[in-house]
């Protein structure tokens, strides 16, 4: 009877410890949301921060929520996610419209976007009056693509656009609903594997950072060590996304689920953008402002880095992490 007892008061202290033990592991993660416009390559260091606990060993645990750029503008403002996973002519172009946010961290320096057409089509003249699907009118992509298009000595309005969820657009492609598509990797990689033509290397024409972090004014100075944490996680995944070529492709084609030879394709896409320090700088800010103002919008005003910009945080955390900046 007396062990019974015994084993009884063992079990439960077991519990009990089990129990504080989980509260304070709550009471030492700190939550943090981040929402996040589409499933892309643009987004594989917050993918890669949260599998590989990048997070978690910033003393964070991340909530991740997807929905569209109209909707994470509003969803911050209200302070129900502190960040948006993206920099670019939609987060910006809220910005300078009165939000009171700023771009913190560049995941890279230069977009990584080609024009894929049917097999039909064998020049960009050919897609005139044609429909070309894409990830977000007004967004970074379809921004993108008309900057691409007058370097090409194309006008713009000559096509038509549609907006298409990033994994919907290869069976759009394929199916016709679309005469072409802009894709980055890998479904570019996969659209030229079956036959279609690539007509325009749109990133090269459009020098602007691929991804990043935007956060409102309100948490940078009222959180600037949760801030500090956040960026860490994702530039040391970026870190390690660079040593790491084995454990990454493993990562991608879990992530984007493809097969691993297009898994190392696109892992050698993305390294050759995916180097720097993360820090915003000018030149990228500079080519979103020009890229909204090509588009029409802001044309009467000149436009300040600080205005859209902070990059004092993620400055601290590139020096820590070992880059150069000034």
């Amino acid at each position: 009877m007396r062990s019974r007892i015994l084993l009884t008061l063992f079990a439960t202290l077991i519990v009990h410890s089990a129990l504080i033990s989980q509260l304070q592991a709550q009471e030492r993660f700190k939550k943090v949301r981040v929402i996040y416009p589409t499933e892309s390559i643009a987004m594989l260091p917050l993918f890669a921060a949260l599998r590989w606990k990048a997070f978690e060993s910033q003393d964070l645990q991340a909530e991740i929520i997807q929905a569209r750029s109209q909707v994470a503008n509003a969803v911050m403002a209200s302070g129900e996610v502190g960040y948006f996973a993206g920099v670019g002519p939609a987060s910006v172009s809220a910005t300078l419209r009165g939000l009171p946010s700023r771009a913190i961290w560049f995941a890279t320096e230069e977009l990584l976007y080609s024009l894929i057409a049917r097999p039909e089509f064998r020049s960009i003249k050919d897609l005139r009056n044609k429909k070309i699907g894409l990830t977000g009118l007004g967004g970074t992509a379809h921004v993108a693509l008309q900057i691409a298009l007058e370097a090409a000595d194309e006008n713009p309005k000559n096509f038509a656009y549609l907006s298409i969820a990033a994994m919907q657009l290869p069976v759009a492609l394929e199916t016709g609903a679309v005469d072409a598509a802009l894709f980055s990797p890998p479904f570019d990689v996969q659209s030229k594997k079956r036959g279609y033509r690539d007509l325009l290397d749109v990133g090269s024409h459009a020098k602007m950072p691929f991804g990043g972090l935007t956060t409102m004014l309100s948490t940078l100075r009222s959180r600037p060590d949760e801030v500090k944490k956040v960026i860490r996680a994702l530039q040391s995944t970026k870190q390690e996304m660079l040593k790491s070529k084995e454990k990454t492709v493993a990562m991608i084609s879990s992530y984007l689920k493809v097969d691993r030879e297009t898994a190392e394709g696109t892992y050698a896409a993305y390294v050759r953008t995916v180097s720097g320090s993360g820090v915003p700088n000018p030149v990228g800010i500079e080519q979103i402002v020009k890229s909204l103002q090509l588009a029409g919008q802001f044309t009467d005003r000149k436009v300040a880095f600080d205005e859209v910009a902070d990059a004092r945080i993620a400055k601290e955390v590139a020096k820590e992490l070992g880059y150069k900046v000034d």
